[in-house]
C-alpha cells in the first residue's frame, strides 16, 4: 500500500502552472484527508519557493532531489516544460506512483520506453483525460446504459480560443502550444474512444491551414477534422479548430455552439460540455444541467488515490495511450504527405 500512516497520499509536484492553480491546488487542498503536498518542483525556482512557502512544503531544486524525497509517496507531472517524460521515468525508477496530465499523444518515442519501464516495474500509472469526467459524460453513459441503449455515432465540433489547454472547465491558454491533432485532437479521439467502449478500427482525417498568423507554428494547421471507425460499427466525425478572433472579432458568438450530436439505437443527445446535455428516447425532450460539484479535479484525484492505494482504474492504461499516440502519429504523417504531393 502506497502512503503515509495516517492515510494521505503525500505528492510531490512538477511542474506549476495553470493546471495547477485552476484544477489540482484547490482540489487536493479539498480532499486534504487523502492528499498532503509534500514537495514542489518547478523550472523557475522562485515561483517552487513561493508556492512551496505558501503550502508549507519542500522546494526542490532537482527533478531526481524531488522524486527520491522520503515523504515523497506519488509524483504529480503537470507542465512538460523543459524536461518532458523524464520525471515520469525517475518516479517510475523509484516505484513510485504517477498522475501525468501532459499530452502523450506529441511524445511517441518517449513514451514508448516509459511504458516498458512502468510494466516492468509494474508501477501504477495514470494519464489525465478529463473529458471523460465531464457530468455530461458521465450522465451520457447512464443513458447509453438505459434509455438510449448502445452508441452508434458521434458528430461534433469544437473551437478554441487561443491554446486552450483542456477546454472548458481548464486553463484558456497553453503556455507550450501543441499542435491541434495533439491537442485537443488525442484528447477527443480518446472521449469517443469512451463513449463506444470499443477500440480503433480506422481512423482517417484531413487539416487545414486558413490564417498565416505568428501564432501558428510553421506547418501546423488551425482546423482538423477527423473521422473513426471503431470496433462494432461505431464511427465518430468531429471537427476543432481555433477561432482567430484579431481576425474574426465576434463572430463565434453567432456560430453554431460547440458541442457533441450522439445518435444511439433507441434515441440521441446533444451534449454542451461540461455539464449541459439534452436527450430524448422518443418520447418527448430532457434537459440536463448538472452540478459541477465534485469538480473534474476531485474525480481525477479521487480515481488516482485509489489507483495508488488499491490498483485498478477506469482510465485507459499507458500501452492503450500509446497506441492512441501511434494512431496520431500515423495520422499526422499522412497529413504531412498529403501536403507536400498537392
Amino acid at each position: 500500500m502506497v502512503g503515509s500512516r495516517n492515510g494521505r497520499l503525500r505528492v510531490g509536484v512538477v511542474g506549476l502552472g495553470r493546471l495547477w492553480e485552476t484544477r489540482h491546488k484547490p482540489s487536493l487542498a479539498r480532499m486534504s484527508d487523502r492528499f498532503q503536498v509534500t514537495a514542489v518542483y518547478d523550472q523557475v525556482f522562485r515561483r517552487a519557493e513561493l508556492e512551496a512557502s505558501h503550502l508549507r512544503c519542500a522546494a526542490c531544486e532537482g527533478l531526481r532531489a524531488l522524486v527520491e524525497r522520503s515523504d515523497v509517496d506519488a509524483v504529480y507531472l503537470l507542465s512538460r516544460q523543459w524536461f518532458g517524460l523524464h520525471p515520469a521515468s525517475l518516479a517510475c525508477e523509484a516505484g513510485k506512483p504517477v498522475y501525468c496530465a501532459l499530452p502523450l499523444a506529441a511524445e511517441t518515442t518517449e513514451l514508448e520506453a516509459l511504458v516498458d519501464l512502468v510494466e516492468t516495474r509494474g508501477v501504477p500509472f495514470m494519464t489525465e483525460f478529463p473529458r471523460r469526467s465531464y457530468p455530461a459524460t458521465i450522465r451520457l453513459r447512464e443513458l447509453l446504459a438505459g434509455e438510449l441503449g448502445a452508441p452508434r455515432l458521434i458528430l461534433g465540433h469544437t473551437r478554441l480560443h487561443g491554446y486552450d489547454r483542456y477546454a472548458i472547465p481548464g486553463p484558456t491558454t497553453q503556455i507550450a502550444p501543441s499542435p491541434l491533432l495533439v491537442d485537443p485532437g488525442s484528447f477527443l479521439l480518446d472521449w469517443c474512444r469512451h463513449v463506444f467502449g470499443a477500440p480503433f478500427e480506422r481512423l482517417v482525417g484531413t487539416s487545414s491551414r486558413v490564417l498565416d498568423t505568428p501564432e501558428i507554428a510553421s506547418g501546423e494547421t488551425d482546423f482538423e477534422t477527423f473521422s473513426a471507425r471503431f470496433v462494432g460499427g461505431g464511427t465518430a466525425n468531429l471537427s476543432y479548430g481555433r477561432h482567430h478572433r484579431s481576425v474574426w472579432g465576434e463572430t463565434s458568438r453567432f456560430f453554431p455552439a460547440q458541442g457533441f450530436q450522439v445518435y444511439a439505437e433507441r434515441g440521441a443527445a446533444w451534449l454542451e460540455m461540461p455539464e449541459k446535455i439534452v436527450w430524448s428516447a422518443g418520447s418527448g425532450v430532457n434537459e440536463e444541467r448538472l452540478p459541477v460539484e465534485p469538480s473534474v479535479g476531485d474525480v481525477l484525484n479521487e480515481e488516482f488515490y485509489r489507483l495508488a492505494r488499491e490498483g485498478g482504474s477506469p482510465s485507459p492504461s499507458l500501452r492503450e495511450t500509446l497506441e492512441l499516440a501511434r494512431l496520431i502519429e500515423v495520422l499526422r504523417r499522412s497529413q504531412v504527405d498529403a501536403s507536400r504531393s498537392s
